[in-house]
């Protein structure tokens, strides 16, 4: 998966929904970068104040994903619904990772180990999102600014 901002490819220079969950997939990346760069220097402070920020990014990108994205694509017609299954299924697993993370205290041995964990689940499902999932939807014919209108609406309300 690149770093790359995407310029917006619709002709009011608003990005479309893929375009944002894009840029907030990199956003998160760099958040989780920042918060195993905290973990490393042994900034506990840092660390557990970028920890709950990452994940509390994290889950609001859940949700977001889980309330608009992938509902319009079970529902649209010659979707693939496996694709759409895993990438729920990895959701949830990332959900998982962040709950355990949230409830754990930065003294505890395993905190660093599960902040590099899901460092690196988030990574692969975004990866594997970007690489499986975006072109599918690209070509599903859905209304992508429409459902770019949708997602910054229910973001400004988380």
């Amino acid at each position: 998966m690149t770093t790359n901002r995407r310029k917006p490819s619709n002709n009011n220079d608003q990005p479309d929904a893929l375009e944002l969950l894009h840029a907030e997939h990199v956003e998160l990346l760099e958040m989780l970068g920042k918060l195993s760069d905290a973990k490393a220097r042994h900034h506990r402070a840092a660390e557990k104040k970028l920890a709950a920020a990452a994940c509390k990014a994290l889950r609001r990108h859940s949700q977001i994903e889980g309330e608009f994205l992938y509902p319009a694509l079970r529902a649209s017609l010659g979707f693939d619904v496996d694709l759409v299954d895993a990438a729920r299924v990895e959701h949830r697993t990332l959900d998982e990772l962040v709950l355990e993370l949230s409830n754990t205290d930065p003294r505890n041995g395993e905190y660093a180990s599960k902040i590099d964990a899901l460092a690196m689940y988030a990574a692969h499902h975004f990866r594997e999102e970007e690489a499986k999932l975006f072109p599918n939807v690209r070509a599903s014919g859905l209304d992508m600014a429409e459902l770019a209108r949708r997602i910054v609406h229910r973001k400004a309300e988380l």
